[in-house]
């Protein structure tokens, strides 16, 4: 059963601060909707179906409950100190049923399919399924699982009507870079209970390859290299690729935007 990547989650204090800050320099960005089972709120910036979610708390109560859920998104940003920066990946499925099934029988702790929702700033609600697995003292939590209610098909076409997905823009996104400490021995965890291809040894760090983007793996002196300072464990970077600009980094706390020409 294939995955493919969705988006990835990037932790800030203000998402319409982010936002702005983005559109300034061409990163068509739009305001998400609020999660209100979770008290969270965000912005979006899509390249095709894979996009960046900037997300934050506006009820501190709701926040609170929804961390108790073992594995997921606010349960590792609580774990983490409520640390500003990129924090978790998101990959998309068609099966999501028998994922829970299959990674139960490899020994995760699995929690969901759960279903769940947001509301559109227009009133319109989106909905999908989450599935939250892993295994308690690891080192970075696996990416979490999504399916959506609607098709591919359905999204982009939604999307490109709501002015979610610029049809003028040319940008992609390329890979998400990850700090970790054991850098051979995360790569073949996550390509085995991912099912993904053989790893590929970049000059300085080591890929896995899902069919809509490439993850990099980077220890700790090629990542301070890369950042010139200190990094927490996980997701510190993306890759961008916009034929239409010349190369530039966004930096923000915890949070690399490289992008190449």
């Amino acid at each position: 059963m294939t995955l493919f990547f969705d988006h990835l989650v990037h932790q800030v204090q203000s998402p319409e601060n982010t936002k702005v800050f983005l559109n300034k320099r061409n990163i068509h960005t739009v305001n998400g909707g609020q999660h209100t089972m979770w008290g969270t709120y965000n912005t979006l910036s899509y390249f095709g179906l894979n996009y960046i979610e900037q997300i934050a708390i506006y009820d501190r109560n709701l926040f609170e409950n929804a961390v108790k859920l073992p594995y997921s998104l606010h349960y590792t940003f609580k774990r983490a100190n409520e640390r500003y920066g990129f924090s978790r990946i998101a990959l998309r499925t068609k099966n999501i049923d028998e994922e829970a099934q299959r990674l139960r029988a490899l020994g995760f702790e699995v929690y969901g399919p759960d279903a769940c929702s947001r509301t559109r700033p227009d009133g319109s609600v989106i909905e999908w399924k989450l599935l939250h697995f892993g295994k308690p003292e690891q080192a970075i939590d696996f990416p979490f699982l999504i399916e959506w209610t609607d098709t591919d098909e359905e999204r982009v076409a939604q999307l490109k009507a709501n002015g979610a997905i610029d049809t003028n823009r040319t940008i992609s996104m390329e890979s998400v870079q990850f700090y970790v400490k054991n850098v051979q021995g995360t790569v073949n965890l996550w390509r085995e209970v991912l099912q993904l291809p053989e790893p590929e040894q970049q000059e300085q760090c080591v890929s896995l390859h899902l069919p809509n983007i490439r993850l990099d793996f980077y220890d700790e002196v090629a990542a301070a290299t890369m950042t010139l300072g200190h990094l927490n464990e996980g997701a510190f970077g993306v890759t961008l690729k916009d034929t239409d600009r010349t190369k530039e980094t966004l930096v923000f706390p915890g949070a690399f935007y490289w992008i190449n020409c």
